[in-house]
């Protein structure tokens, strides 16, 4: 639900599910980390930047204006976005995707460059297949039981209740750590 709609609604953590990915590739040794996010002004988008930029911040790493790409809609456009981004003279040494659809253009990417051993990826939702990639892909998992159980919850509460206020429920979020996020930079010594 928009916010200020005066309706109930609830969300996964966006923004602390980002900056635990960000921060999970600074702990792996790197600094220069793309975001691939999706069309602005989607509340969920900006939540998601934001983590990233917290997170990026808070390490003192210095905010590359050149590796936020936002606006992408399809995973062709996070497959141009990718390759654009990875031949550049000083490219991301580890990719935050910011949405599944994403995460699989930039998987793509990666493939056709040969380089999906030597860039970190961190993705925002987990998808089918997402295990059996290579190297899987560690992702930033949302918890569509816990979300459900909440959505009803207070669908019972309203029918119970019908002058509750408008809620905001923030489930969390978790890393699933299967391989892509854990691949340090060329130049670590990890």
């Amino acid at each position: 639900a928009p916010v200020g709609s005066g309706a109930d609604h609830v969300v996964a953590d966006n923004c602390h599910g980002a900056q635990v990915a960000i921060e999970h590739l600074i702990a792996h040794g790197h600094r220069r980390i793309a975001f691939l996010g999706v069309i602005e002004g989607i509340a969920t988008a900006a939540q998601r930047c934001e983590g990233y930029r917290r997170a990026i911040t808070a390490v003192g790493a210095r905010l590359d204006p050149a590796l936020v790409v936002e606006g992408l809609d399809s995973e062709a456009v996070a497959f141009e976005a990718t390759v654009r981004l990875l031949l550049t003279p000083d490219p991301p040494t580890a990719v935050f995707a910011s949405q599944n659809i994403i995460t699989i253009g930039v998987v793509r990417a990666l493939r056709a460059l040969d380089l999906n051993h030597r860039v970190a990826l961190v993705g925002f939702d987990d998808f089918v297949l997402a295990d059996l990639l290579d190297p899987a892909v560690t992702v930033v998992a949302q918890d569509p039981a816990a979300t459900g159980r909440a959505a009803a919850e207070r669908v019972f509460a309203r029918l119970t209740d019908p002058s509750l206020p408008p809620a905001r429920i923030v489930i969390p979020t978790r890393l699933i750590a299967r391989g892509s996020g854990e691949i340090s930079p060329p130049d670590s010594a990890a």
